[in-house]
């Protein structure tokens, strides 16, 4: 059985990524920060067995340099279409087209979700349709497919939503209902996009630290030390 892990991604330039944290970061800190947010996740990602990692990426000019940032034992296609959920189907069917029998989504925004959830989510394909993974913000960090019966499933789960807004997950699960595909669920976790957020990851990471957990988000640990002592001065 084929798996094919898709990560959504964006070019790290200053005023394209994570904007909703400009203010307190600046574009370029930002763009700095979401660069950590994808090496890290990506390498995190490359430790699982037996799946393809695939970077679905924007703009269509971004292959070459996020390729620099990720290396070559990945598969690079670039997002189609005019807003999130066609761009989320046409992943979704690049991946049936190409033999995988399980098909998972995830964003760039949760540099410390546990690989063990991703395992969770291949695991429950064996037995559901769907497998979504909720974030605490109304949307959700992970979304996968058995391809057994992708063809009444996509489009239909991402069309009508609202992306970018706290409803998303509640509208997909409606979308779901209305078929007859079982749904396999996650354990919550969060994504990046606020400074609220931010200063939650921090904490996160901290008190991982201190309980002497694994951080695998490293990259992030380091430059979020950097910005927040920077950040501090400037408020001293």
């Amino acid at each position: 059985m084929k798996t094919c892990l898709t990560v959504f991604a964006k070019q790290p330039i200053p005023n394209r990524v994570k904007t909703r944290l400009v203010p307190p970061l600046s574009p370029e800190q930002a763009a700095i920060l979401y660069t950590a947010f994808l090496t890290d996740g990506c390498e995190a990602l490359a430790e699982l067995a037996d799946v393809d990692i695939v970077i679905a990426y924007t703009p269509p000019e971004a292959q070459h340099d996020l390729q620099a940032l990720i290396g070559d034992d990945t598969i690079y296609i670039p997002q189609i279409g005019n807003d999130l959920g066609e761009r989320l189907v046409s992943a979704t069917q690049w991946a049936a087209q190409h033999g995988y029998t399980k098909i998972l989504i995830v964003g760039s925004d949760s540099p410390t979700l546990p690989i063990s959830y991703i395992s969770e989510a291949i695991t429950l394909l064996d037995a559901r349709d769907i497998v979504i993974g909720p974030s605490v913000d109304g949307g959700y960090y992970l979304i996968g497919f058995s391809v057994e019966n992708l063809p009444t499933i996509v489009p239909h789960v991402f069309e009508e939503i609202t992306w970018s807004t706290a409803d998303v997950l509640r509208q997909t699960v409606t979308r779901i209902q209305s078929t007859e595909a079982t749904l396999g669920l996650l354990p919550p976790w969060y994504d990046i996009d606020t400074p609220e957020d931010l200063a939650f990851l921090h904490a996160h990471i901290s008190a991982l630290r201190l309980a002497g957990d694994t951080v695998q988000a490293v990259r992030t640990e380091s430059f979020l030390a950097s910005i927040l002592m920077k950040l501090n001065t400037k408020e001293t």
